[in-house]
């Protein structure tokens, strides 16, 4: 520091200090060693020296050898058995950062458990420490006190240190206390107490901090079998102790001794031998896992429990490069993957097998990994290698068809943080809609390999979705979980494709049955060794095939065999499951196998849809380019025009079914035809639109496909209207009633439409009548329903007149005549079983039925019986079924019988019926009197019909549970009496009304209406609207205050 002295004239005064400020006195330099364990060793190393070591996301060095750090010491161990340890790290620490504020009223405690420490490390520290003299404005330094104390196992805590902060400093100052820790045997608590109280002034700054406490254990470790990487970072650079990440090579595993792993070549045949190399082929990643006694499975399976043959063609199958989306290529699947954490051996071994699309699975005592990769068939089977030749066959559901796929993956080129892969299946979207799906791609680091497997989800889900179940014996157990299998089904393939060996001549092979096979065509055998070969045929005689190559072992008679041609192949499925039954049966789950995906996944190939079946298909092409034309000739001296449809055949169509249009009218049917062409005469002029079906042997019609909109000549004047239209009411029905216009009329039919309101915009097709009829019922109506009703002509070509009535629809209602109702039901229901079983008189009870004649239950005058009787009758065409309890008491020729029947009749054509009936009935002076109830539900000719029917001259309903007996509805002598009545609405042909008639709002001289049969009728306003008074000889108006304001009449 210099003092500025300044010269000068003028006025003398007195003198003043410049402040000073004290120079800094407390300087630190921390150092953070971290000791990090990356992997099990040994592993390949860093990938690219100091640049693969990054703090905080930031690599130690650039690629031109320049430092992002400084003061940065790096070590690094392999993770060899006899490794030696890392110089620096005398104890192995684990520190925990704190970062509070520690002040004078509240101590910092912490609880320590691990009773092994040797000791523990705080570190306090001051952001500044420094204070201002208020008197003269120096700045110089401060002290500030404080002191740690240590309990043991619960105890009293006791001071085991005291120190401060004394000097001044403008910047970060730290300091580290190594707290030996005496042996406990539940562990200590610290705490760390300030003993200078804090100032709390502008003027002094003199904040404390605890910044981290370390626990140590004082060993010199080398971690054998262990990857490390050793820092020794200058604290000056990071406020905390910095994240750290390594770009590394990982594990050296066995690999084929033939196999390069960083040009991914394969040198002649492989021996069966292993050498050691860093690789991440997942397949040998796989089998280092299974194998390995630290962390894998070692200790449990041997090498000679592994399938190495089948993980060594997986794993050239995985080095096979395939485009990865950018221009280049890359290999098809790699392993990049930390395991940090221990997990059920199998889900691992599951995660591992499905980074090369696989599984593995556990048979014959040994560890079998296969993968969904292109493969040959192994086996063929037919119904006759099948139990009971049944295939049981299940597609998927419709929402597991995956059409959009998230696949999560780890980016390199961004700290391999997880990134997600949109990958979209554009057919799937257009047959099954978006559907999504989320997946991780484990162990998966680039973005070419997500999107395949993005790819391969949606199109196995697309293209293989559909299981055959079947049941074999134990000759043909010999497939295993991911066989390829080849399946012949003469019931799905549609024609006969395969049997067993009858007998065999070297290169003949004699067949069973006869099939469809010509020169060129395939026949696959199954061969003694449980493998199924396939030879072209060269020579056909009847039943003896000749193939063109010798078989690779002896064809054995009654081997099964099946025929592949250019238009029918087998079935390819892929084993999924085996499983044993009862009696040496096996049942055998597989799932469909489509080869071409593989090459549509890697190079975005075409699919192609392998020929299974000469069945037509479920779903059936539409035709193509649909046309619309014409022609006029001359007929009788009328020029017709006539519309050509014509359209390009559809694979599989038998037929086409043709509809047209004109002016965006309704649909017309042109008919059904086996050519590619249909002609609809005598059009009228318009534009027009032809629509066609492509219909399959099954019947099963294709989508509509449709012309362009043509404009075309033709007549120019539509159907005339119809002459008349009348509706008549008759009983639950209207009669309809149509003439038509005098002329030659080319009327092919007369539609009718209906609506219960006068817009026609509302109203439905009530049907199509053939011409010339003229007359239409419709029944089943309710009583005096109304509907409007339309009508209008079409022409033999298809074309609609106008309509009658142009406007509002011709009214017409149901009959609302009682009388004529009445009548009408008298009739229908006496035609009925329940009506005529109801009306019958019972039969009296024989007098030597009444009773036992010792009891004395009566005699041939007087007597009293009960009879039931049971009974079923079965005859040609009728089955009848009934139970009748008849009760009598007679007094010479007069009696009282009271039955109940039940029956139930059945007969051929569909009639049937059941009732139940109570009766009662005297006889006295030589006529008879009934009463009773009968329930009933008949079909007869189609029309079921429920009823309940009482015969009675007197029907009341009672209500008895009053102060005294009521009678609210009473049916006697053809009237019916109702003491009250709601009718929500009602029909009335006449009305008498003995008192009065008034609106349910009535109050006189206010609200409502009443008229009274004394001529007196009172209207009155809503509100304040005025009423009107009515008498035989006086009308007066009043407003709404009451006032008269008009009098007509005589008063």
């Amino acid at each position: 520091m210099r003092n500025i002295i300044g010269y000068g004239g003028g006025k003398g005064g007195g003198s003043s200090s410049t402040p000073t400020e004290a120079p800094d006195s407390l300087h630190s330099v921390a150092y953070a060693r971290v000791l990090d364990l990356v992997s099990e060793g040994e592993i390949g190393g860093l990938v690219n020296g100091l640049q693969s070591i990054f703090l905080e996301g930031t690599p130690l060095t650039n690629a031109d050898g320049t430092l992002n750090f400084q003061n940065v010491a790096v070590d690094y161990r392999p993770g060899t058995q006899d490794q030696d340890a890392i110089p620096g790290f005398p104890s192995v620490e684990n520190e925990t950062a704190v970062g509070v504020e520690l002040t004078a009223t509240a101590p910092w405690v912490r609880a320590v458990t691990n009773t092994q420490l040797s000791a523990v490390r705080v570190q306090l520290s001051v952001p500044a420490l420094s204070r201002a003299d208020t008197s003269n404005g120096n700045i110089n330094g401060y002290r500030v006190e404080y002191a740690i104390d240590l309990a043991v196992d619960g105890g009293a805590l006791q001071q085991v240190l005291a120190s401060a902060f004394d000097g001044k400093t403008t910047g970060k100052y730290a300091r580290t206390h190594r707290i030996e820790l005496p042996r406990a045997k539940t562990g200590w608590t610290i705490r760390v107490r300030r003993i200078t109280p804090n100032a709390n002034s502008g003027t002094v700054a003199d904040v404390t901090r605890i910044e981290s406490i370390a626990e140590v254990i004082d060993a010199k470790l080398r971690y054998p079998n262990s990857a490390l990487v050793g820092l020794r970072i200058d604290a000056r650079q990071f406020s905390n102790v910095p994240t750290r990440s390594y770009h590394l090579r990982g594990r050296i595993i066995r690999v084929p001794s033939n196999y390069d792993p960083a040009t991914r070549t394969y040198t002649g045949l492989w021996d069966g031998t292993f050498r050691v190399a860093y690789s991440n082929n997942p397949a040998w990643v796989f089998y280092d896992l299974v194998l390995h006694q630290r962390y894998g499975l070692g200790d449990r399976v041997s090498a000679a429990m592994v399938d190495k043959w089948s993980l060594y063609q997986i794993g050239q199958y995985c080095d096979e490069l395939v485009p990865d989306g950018r221009g280049g290529r890359e290999p098809r699947f790699t392993c990049n993957c930390y395991l940090q954490q221990r997990n059920d051996a199998y889900a691992v071994l599951q995660d591992l097998a499905g980074v090369f699309r696989g599984m593995a699975y556990w048979a014959s005592s040994n560890v079998v990994a296969v993968a969904d990769m292109p493969s040959t068939a192994s086996y063929l089977f037919h119904p006759g290698n099948v139990i009971d030749g049944r295939f049981t066959y299940a597609g998927s559901a419709r929402r597991a068809r995956k059409t959009v796929a998230l696949v999560s993956w780890n980016d390199p080129a961004d700290q391999y943080r997880a990134k997600v892969e949109h990958v979209e299946d554009g057919d799937g979207i257009a047959r099954y809609g978006i559907q999504q799906t989320e997946v991780t791609a484990f162990g998966c680091t680039s973005q070419g390999q997500a999107h395949r497997v993005g790819q391969w989800i949606l199109m196995t889900s697309r293209l293989e979705t559909e299981t055959v179940t079947f049941k074999v014996a134990l000759d043909a157990a010999v497939v295993m979980p991911g066989s390829i299998v080849e399946v012949a089904d003469p019931a799905r393939a549609g024609r006969a494709n395969g049997g067993r060996v009858r007998s065999v001549d070297g290169r003949t092979v004699v067949l069973d049955r006869p099939v469809l096979v010509a020169e060129g065509d395939t026949l696959l055998v199954n061969l003694p060794d449980g493998t199924a070969q396939r030879r072209t045929v060269s020579r056909v005689d009847g039943l003896s095939l000749t193939v063109s190559a010798d078989w690779s072992q002896p064809v054995q008679p009654e081997a099964v065999w099946s025929v592949e041609s250019a238009d029918l192949k087998t079935q390819l499925f892929r084993v999924v499951s085996v499983t044993e039954g009862d009696g040496l049966t096996f049942e055998i789950l597989a799932l469909e196998y489509n080869p071409s995906k593989f090459s549509a996944i890697d190079n975005g190939t075409r699919i192609e849809a392998r020929p299974v079946s000469v069945l037509p298909p479920s779903v059936q092409p539409a035709p193509a380019d649909v046309a619309l034309a014409t022609y006029s000739a001359i007929d009788q001296g009328i020029a017709i025009t006539t519309m050509v449809i014509a359209w390009k055949p559809a694979a599989g169509a038998v037929a086409y079914t043709v509809e047209w249009r004109r002016d965006n009218g309704e649909w017309v049917t042109a008919g059904r035809t086996g050519s590619q062409s249909i002609e609809v005469r005598s059009i009228y002029a318009g534009t027009y639109v032809a629509r066609v079906r492509a219909i399959n042997a099954l019947d099963v019609a294709s989508l509509p496909a449709y012309s362009a909109e043509t404009r075309l000549n033709g007549k120019t004047s539509p159907p005339p209207v119809v002459g008349t239209l009348i509706a008549t009411a008759i009983v639950f029905g209207i009669r309809l009633d149509w003439a038509f216009p005098t002329g030659p009329l080319d009327v092919e039919r007369t539609e009718l439409w209906w609506s219960k309101t006068p817009d026609r915009a509302s109203a439905t097709k009530a049907g199509d009548f053939a011409f010339p009829a003229n007359t239409h019922t419709l029944m089943g109506l309710a009583a005096g329903a109304t509907f409007y009703f339309w009508a209008r002509l079409v022409d033999k070509s298809g074309n609609v007149g106008a309509w009658y009535p142009s406007g509002n629809g011709v009214l017409g209602m149901s009959s609302d005549q009682a009388s004529d109702i009445l009548s009408y039901m008298k009739g229908e229901i006496g035609k009925t079983l329940l009506s005529a079983e109801l009306l019958s008189v019972i039969e009296s009870i024989d007098p030597p039925m009444a009773g036992s004649d010792g009891d004395f239950a009566g005699d041939d005058t007087v007597y009293a019986g009960i009879v039931s009787t049971q009974s079923v009758l079965e005859e040609a065409g009728r089955a009848i079924a009934q139970q009748v309890t008849t009760m009598q008491a007679t007094v010479a020729q007069s009696s009282a019988a009271v039955q109940v029947a039940q029956r139930a009749v059945a007969e051929q054509g569909g009639k049937l019926a059941a009732m139940y009936t109570i009766k009662t009935q005297i006889a006295a002076n030589g006529r008879t009197y009934l009463a009773g109830i009968g329930v009933g539900v008949e079909n007869d000719n189609g029309v079921i019909e429920s009823q309940v029917l009482i015969a009675a001259d007197r029907f009341a309903v009672l209500h008895p549970n009053g102060a005294n007996v009521f009678t609210p509805f009473v049916v006697q002598g053809g009237q019916v009496f109702m003491d009250s009545a709601f009718i929500a609405d009602g029909t009335i042909t006449s009305a008498k009304i003995g008192d009065s008639i008034q609106s349910s709002n009535f109050a006189a001289g206010q609200t409502g209406w009443r008229l009274s049969k004394s001529g007196l009728f009172e209207n009155n306003g809503n509100g304040s609207g005025g009423r009107r008074v009515d008498t035989s000889a006086l009308t007066q108006i009043y407003d709404s205050n009451g006032t008269l304001r008009v009098r007509l009449g005589v008063w």
